[in-house]
């Protein structure tokens, strides 16, 4: 997004732009406010593509924003502006209703959490739906968090059950703030069986530590529960940490 509220969408590689309604249209239909100068303001949460624009022009750009709940917007080529989506009420029952019979309350802090906190992923492996949880406590040390464990279950949707699992086998779990994916590692040099790679994604801590979020990355082994990093650097940023980008793998 511009200083002047423009959305493009550009290829990270390519360096190619696609114009989008701008965030003033969006904010036309839901209600916006605007922001102050000096301040930051992340208006878009995730953004997902259902297809290559470099490949065809058929496609839907869905993007998840926040604006005092989470709410749903797409847009297609030649659209003028983006179409809203009701989450409250879609097809008959809300679409937020949880899928499995079991439920975890988190109870967050204010700013930094005492005790461990989770965020939960969505992923697809062989036809199967994964739900991966990510466990992080406070780190009084650097005054920040750390990421110490992982869980996996599978979801029956039917059921609406959950099982648990601790087996990869050659596949690989990648997790960030942008979403996250699986691939068969014996495809790939150096991605490692059995792991979880993931990046720091605690978007709202990284207003309260010192130059942002990036600290919280690494990959964890299924097997022994290992945290071992993959990034010998340091990248910090409030906005921005380093995240991942999938290619299509075609």
């Amino acid at each position: 997004m511009s200083c002047n509220g423009e959305f493009n969408l550009l290829h990270p590689f390519s360096r190619n732009q696609i114009q989008l309604p701008s965030r003033q249209a969006l904010s036309d239909f839901v209600g916006l406010e605007e922001v102050p100068k000096g301040q930051i303001y992340r208006c878009i949460d995730k953004a997902v593509l259902s297809a290559n624009p470099s490949l065809t022009s058929d496609y839907v750009l869905m993007i998840s924003y926040f604006n005092f709940s989470n709410c749903l917007a797409f847009w297609r080529p030649g659209d003028l502006n983006w179409t809203n989506i009701d989450t409250r009420n879609f097809g008959g029952p809300s679409i937020a209703q949880p899928i499995v019979k079991s439920h975890l309350l988190v109870r967050l802090k204010d700013k930094i959490f005492d005790e461990a906190s989770v965020q939960f992923y969505l992923v697809e492996l062989h036809g199967a739906l994964l739900l991966v949880t990510l466990f992080a406590h406070h780190n009084e040390e650097e005054d920040g968090y750390d990421t110490f464990k992982f869980k996996v279950s599978e979801l029956d949707v039917i059921k609406r059950e959950l099982r648990d699992i601790n087996d990869l086998g050659d596949s690989t779990i990648f997790l960030g703030r942008n979403g996250a994916s699986s691939i068969d590692s014996s495809k790939f040099k150096g991605v490692k069986p059995n792991h979880i790679y993931f990046t720091d994604d605690w978007i709202e801590e990284f207003n309260y530590v010192e130059g942002g979020g990036g600290r919280d990355m690494g990959t964890y082994d299924l097997e022994d529960g290992k945290i071992e990093s993959f990034y010998p650097g340091l990248s910090l940023s409030r906005i921005c940490p380093p995240t991942w980008v999938t290619p299509s793998f075609r």
